[in-house]
């Protein structure tokens, strides 16, 4: 047999609770962005893969046209907006390896407008 101070015991621990979680309605979950989806088609002998690609919108700032024209040659520019707000210094050594490291086709005068442009959007100065 339930013991009387078990049932009184529950009833003032489960009680309130139940009240006030029944009070409080959920908010409606927030949709996710619909995100293309890749496709792939076949014509005869032909294949056909459509990638479609995750661009973040960048602010515009002075070298911006440089930064998406010559650093998604190589690599996504989601992955830039992934990293971490860098100092110039940093930013500066990042440039200077993807043109020494990985032979990134950008002279000198177009890695200043790329590395200010990252110090701009992505730094802590």
């Amino acid at each position: 047999m339930i013991s009387r101070s078990l049932i009184i015991y529950l009833a003032a621990v489960c009680c309130p609770a139940y009240m006030l979680s029944a009070c409080h309605e959920q908010p409606a979950p927030i949709p996710a962005p619909k995100k293309q989806e890749h496709s792939f088609s076949v014509n005869g002998s032909v294949r056909e893969i459509k990638i479609h690609p995750e661009n973040p919108d960048f602010p515009e700032h002075e070298g911006k046209a440089e930064f998406v024209s010559y650093c998604a040659i190589c690599h996504s520019l989601k992955y830039i907006s992934m990293q971490p707000d860098f100092p110039r210094k940093t930013w500066e050594a990042e440039v200077t390896k993807m043109i020494v490291k990985y032979k990134a086709p950008i002279d000198s005068v177009v890695s200043r407008k790329i590395i200010d442009y990252l110090v701009a959007i992505k730094s802590k100065e």
